[in-house]
């Protein structure tokens, strides 16, 4: 049985015999098309067949044939190919050969049971080719391997839904930010705050966050993108009921080769370790050590009269911390200075780290 392709080698020696737009190859710079076709076929998992629609004779390439892992059929039929198709995926494919025959085009991908016994993925691929009075009298398709594509697709899958559990595990949203630090919110960020996406843009979403912690999360973040440092900043977001909730964000910037930046991807994590206090929604158990407390004072050029009447700890009890350790005193008081200093644009990390993240505003 020849092939298809030794039709279309024929075609070039005889053009014009056929009006199949198919048949009839062309030659480009005295290259046959057949060459082509089998150079496609050589170098992919890939295979062509055609079959006439008036008289149901079909042919098909060998790359065809290594794609279904069969030998020679005499003569090839599609209906050999769909009696191939995985029993699970047999309801796809049902409706393929009604569809050709009435000129529709197919596109289909699914399992295949390889003449080894193997699975393999495939694409069908076909289109129909009309007459002169506009009637389907020829069908050329190709089928091709793309298992490799489909489990690398899977695995890109499963490795988004495995990171998006994690991220709705700890974080209430994730969001995202242009490489020059303007934020693009997910849909999380409207069912958190109310805000809609057009009262986003050009630094609204500033109005969700509790005014007296604007000015720190300002700096904070403009010193992140300045300096492509991680971003963090406790702050308190007013959520679409009309309350503030204490929120830990956190963002990290995503570099292209050669440490320019794509973008910044971060998430806004709820601190179920924060409670109000009253009506001013203090942090209930953020601690600060003696030797920040130190460096704080000494940054803000601070003495203990002046921590104390920002903080409103008793000036004994400063120095009795400073002295003694976080140990000796009460976790409000520790939260009263450290938010002393917070107002002031100084940020504490882990361990005894603090830095100063904006010129201290000089009370009146």
């Amino acid at each position: 049985m020849r092939s298809f392709l030794d039709l279309s080698a024929q075609a070039d020696v005889n053009p014009g015999q056929d009006g199949d737009a198919f048949v009839a190859g062309r030659k480009i710079s005295g290259v046959s098309s057949a060459h082509f076709l089998k150079l496609v076929e050589e170098h992919g998992n890939i295979g062509f067949w055609t079959c006439d629609l008036v008289t149901g004779q079909c042919s098909c390439s060998s790359g065809l044939v290594r794609v279904m892992g069969v030998e020679q059929p005499q003569p090839f039929r599609l209906a050999d190919l769909v009696d191939q198709v995985h029993p699970e995926d047999r309801t796809f494919c049902e409706d393929v050969w009604p569809l050709i025959r009435s000129g529709v085009p197919v596109n289909r991908n699914f399992r295949i049971i390889r003449g080894d016994r193997t699975v393999r993925w495939i694409e069908f691929r076909s289109e129909v080719v009309l007459d002169a009075e506009q009637r389907p009298v020829r069908a050329i398709g190709l089928l091709q391997d793309v298992s490799q594509q489909h489990e690398n697709r899977q695995a890109l899958e499963e490795s988004i839904g495995r990171y998006r559990a994690l991220v709705s595990a700890v974080a209430a949203m994730e969001w995202r930010a242009t490489a020059s630090g303007e934020p693009v919110f997910s849909h999380g960020w409207m069912a958190l705050t109310g805000q809609r996406e057009s009262d986003m843009l050009n630094g609204n979403w500033l109005a969700a966050v509790h005014p007296d912690d604007r000015q720190m999360v300002i700096a904070a973040w403009q010193d992140a993108v300045a300096n492509l440092s991680p971003y963090v900043a406790n702050q308190r977001i007013l959520r679409a009921d009309g309350e503030y909730e204490w929120f830990h964000a956190r963002a990290v910037p995503v570099l292209h080769k050669g440490a320019r930046p794509h973008e910044w991807l971060g998430m806004i994590i709820r601190h179920q370790d924060f409670a109000k206090n009253g009506s001013d929604g203090r942090l209930a158990d953020a601690t600060v050590t003696p030797m920040q407390i130190r460096a704080g004072r000494a940054m803000l050029q601070w003495t203990l009269e002046d921590l104390s009447r920002e903080s409103g700890v008793s000036v004994s009890s400063i120095r009795r911390i400073e002295g003694e350790g976080e140990r000796s005193t009460r976790p409000t008081s520790l939260t009263a200075i450290r938010q002393s200093f917070e107002r002031q644009g100084l940020v504490f990390s882990d361990g005894n780290a603090v830095s100063l993240q904006r010129l201290p505003v000089k009370s009146p």
